[in-house]
């Protein structure tokens, strides 16, 4: 394997297990009170749709800001660092996957490679489409607005759960989701089946009982549109050789942002 990895001079073995501890403090408090502000905000929306407009737009940033939020818990319950046990880690995962339109397998997957081959050209799925980098949107201004819409994101996300709904096809994992290895098709199959049904059904409920459901769609949208926002920032315009700390951004967010996450 040729990917490059980080190796700290800045802690001790001894000082870096200490802050690996792991524990069900505090992710139990936020992953319930991220749970019940997206399910109360989520009523809201289905209830408001008709009016008054007010309360339908306040409903929807506060949804869009809790999808946005619930890409944070299963970033860090896809790495196991957020419960005490790998049980819990896993079902959180499964959970926030459902929240914000993303299978938990599928996201190991892609951000795995993404870590070992963080910014890298051809193979960092972040920024490269099957083994061939994508333009830089830092060079390409309508590619940039057009990513900040979040439906790129989005979009790239519903293929994925498709494909993966469809059991990864071998030529279509070869070349254009080639981070998805075989042994994993399986589990991808089964979450991305998951998902789809939660969004069949919440389009169903759309058609048949009320059309407020739609909402939940647009506050999806809405907070893809938030998660581009910070994307963006992460990497681009840095360097793609030396160490992950070279190529990454540390982005600062204010307390009250980092009360879902």
């Amino acid at each position: 394997m040729d990917s490059q990895f980080h190796t700290s001079t800045q802690l001790s073995k001894e000082t870096l297990h200490g802050l690996m501890a792991r524990s069900h403090y505090p992710a139990v408090g936020k992953f319930v009170l991220l749970t019940l502000v997206m399910l109360a905000s989520g009523t809201v929306l289905v209830l408001t749709w008709s009016g008054p407009v007010w309360a339908w737009v306040l409903a929807l940033l506060v949804f869009g800001a809790c999808s946005c939020s619930a890409f944070a818990a299963l970033h860090e319950t896809a790495h196991g660092t957020a419960f005490g046990s790998r049980s819990a880690n896993r079902v959180a995962a499964f959970l926030g996957g459902i929240a914000h339109l993303y299978p938990s397998s599928l996201f190991r997957e892609l951000h795995f490679t993404h870590h070992r081959h963080t910014h890298e050209p051809g193979k960092d799925p972040e920024i490269s489409l099957g083994h061939k980098p994508m333009p830089s949107m830092l060079t390409h201004p309508p590619l940039y607005l057009s990513w900040l819409t979040g439906l790129p994101l989005l979009l790239f996300k519903v293929m994925m759960i498709i494909m993966g709904a469809l059991g990864m096809p071998g030529p279509i994992r070869k070349q254009l989701y080639p981070f998805v290895r075989p042994s994993q098709r399986m589990a991808v199959a089964l979450e991305s089946w998951g998902v789809m049904a939660v969004y069949v059904g919440v389009g169903i409920l759309a058609v048949g009982v009320n059309p407020g459901f739609w909402s939940l769609f647009i506050g999806q949208t809405v907070g893809h549109m938030m998660l581009a926002s910070y994307l963006v920032m992460e990497h681009n315009g840095l360097p793609h050789e030396g160490s992950i700390l070279e190529k990454t951004r540390t982005i600062r967010v204010p307390k009250w942002v980092r009360l879902l996450n």
